[in-house]
């Protein structure tokens, strides 16, 4: 792209794309050029910096094609990286992964990526290239860029403190901040906090998951859940609460990997139970009747049933 070279870790630079131009900004000046029509994203999709010397740089991505690499051609450059390690694709409003076989790996959340398989993100998840880090995260309001940087370094120390809180880690607060502190500290548990495809949080005895997708349809992304589910619930004789306030649309296999966890759950002592089930999809989930999983429609009633 002629005039408008992509940013680089090394600049403090960025490139805000439009419909048939691009503008690139630094420090109030702005220079334009013509370009192909990039396509919007409805949700702004931001790659943060996780650590190194730029860490807590936001890197707005919209384009729907967007390449990490050492070319020209990339959107994000690095010497470190090769010509072309990576692609993040959008699809669907959805986003997505791809390693391009440079012969160096990519990894998502601790997983090499196969090669030239898509690979779907969430928000929370990290991508790892050499040694540097980068989180995706999801914004749907606009920010002014200092804000911009204060909502990403918040991201990041949200996530440094994801483990969930365990009850006998908590001791008797000895001063007021101390105690304040602990109120805080319990009231995130109850809320969650968000892993991977999960938002994970403890409420009393219970243990409650939410899932963060709207669909659960997708072989691979099913295979990934399942997996953060048996990571989450690892302990024996948990209480676990399943929350589908977000899942609008699942597939047979989902509702077979659901039935699954429900049965190796059983087998490590631990009871199961469902909540916020929307309409459309308590037909297809009557079938877990058979493994004898209940579910309500209401959270508060879950919470406080026998199951």
């Amino acid at each position: 792209m002629r005039g408008s070279p992509p940013p680089t870790l090394e600049s403090r630079s960025f490139l805000v794309y439009k419909h048939g131009e691009c503008t690139r900004s630094r420090e109030g000046a702005a220079s334009r050029t013509r370009s192909i029509a990039w396509v919007f994203l409805d949700m702004k999709f931001y790659l943060i910096v996780a650590n190194g010397p730029k860490q807590g740089t936001p890197i707005e991505i919209t384009i729907d094609l967007f390449i990490l690499g050492s070319d020209k051609m990339c959107q994000l450059r690095s010497k470190k990286f090769g010509p072309r390690r990576c692609a993040l694709v959008t699809q669907d409003k959805k986003v997505f992964i791809r390693d391009m076989d440079s012969g160096k790996p990519t990894v998502v959340n601790g997983e090499v990526l196969p090669p030239g398989q898509l690979w779907a993100l969430h928000a929370g998840d990290r991508i790892t290239i050499e040694k540097l880090e980068l989180m995706i995260q999801f914004r749907e309001k606009p920010l002014a860029q200092r804000d911009l940087e204060e909502w990403a370094a918040h991201c990041l120390d949200a996530d440094l403190g994801r483990e969930l809180i365990e009850e006998d880690e908590f001791h008797s607060p000895t001063n007021a901040s101390e105690a304040a502190q602990s109120i805080i500290d319990r009231l995130s548990a109850q809320r969650g906090l968000i892993k991977g495809r999960l938002r994970v949080g403890i409420d009393g005895s219970v243990t409650t998951v939410r899932f963060n997708d709207r669909h659960l349809v997708e072989e691979a992304e099913i295979a990934l859940v399942k997996r953060e589910l048996q990571d989450e619930l690892s302990k024996p004789n948990l209480r676990v609460l399943l929350d589908f306030k977000n899942v609008r649309r699942l597939s047979t296999g989902a509702v077979v990997m659901i039935t699954d966890v429900a049965r190796w759950l059983r087998n490590k002592g631990s009871t199961v139970a469902m909540c916020r089930i929307s309409g459309e999809l308590t037909p297809i989930l009557r079938v877990l009747e058979v493994e004898h999983v209940p579910f309500y429609l209401d959270k508060k009633v879950a919470m406080t049933a026998r199951w």
